[in-house]
């Protein structure tokens, strides 16, 4: 009796080694198929661009000299991004009271963007670049939806990343000073 629990032991522990070996295999095979997120660093020269307007005007990086941006970046098929534009819709004003311009930059074309703005983001500048054939999202390494790029007046990154809570909040909270309200 005892012998069968040794070698039972034995065996639950090349089970558990065969597991522990196939998880990290798994895990490093996971890892390489899927490209690291990485965002522009902060001060560094945003990249050039250009995307339409959804009245069809061209616009580049040029056009928002002298003037701090935001990009954010969503898609038509991104939940996270209709549930965060009413909420950035709110902002838009205090953000153009600060001095920053808020710019929605879609990755589809213009038919499959209006739906997702109408109603939810009227009025706030959106930009059409879709990903298969403008790289506005790849050189600003927009790799999901929502994420954004803020930059400068002279045209330098001030912070990048994914989802946009961090930036709106950021507007909230100098909107609640300019009010008068706790804020930061």
């Amino acid at each position: 009796m005892e012998t069968i629990l040794i070698i039972s032991s034995i065996l639950l522990w090349v089970a558990v080694l065969l597991n522990l070996l196939l998880t990290l295999g798994l895990a490093r095979r996971i890892r390489s198929a899927f490209p690291r997120m990485e965002s522009l660093k902060a001060g560094q020269k945003a990249p050039g661009f250009s995307a339409q307007t959804l009245q069809g005007k061209t616009i580049t990086l040029t056009d928002y000299e002298g003037k701090a941006t935001a990009f954010i970046f969503v898609s038509p098929d991104c939940k996270p991004c209709r549930e965060e534009l009413p909420r950035i819709q709110r902002v838009w004003l205090d953000a153009r009271q600060f001095g920053t311009e808020l710019v929605l930059v879609s990755d589809a074309d213009e038919e499959k963007t209006r739906p997702l703005i109408d109603g939810l983001a009227d009025g706030l500048p959106v930009l059409v670049a879709p990903r298969d054939h403008n790289p506005f999202f790849t050189d600003y390494k927009a790799m999901g939806t929502p994420s954004y790029c803020l930059i400068d007046a002279q045209g330098r990154v001030q912070a990048a990343g994914m989802g946009v809570s961090e930036l709106v909040e950021k507007f909230e909270a100098l909107s609640q000073v300019a009010k008068g309200g706790d804020g930061m």
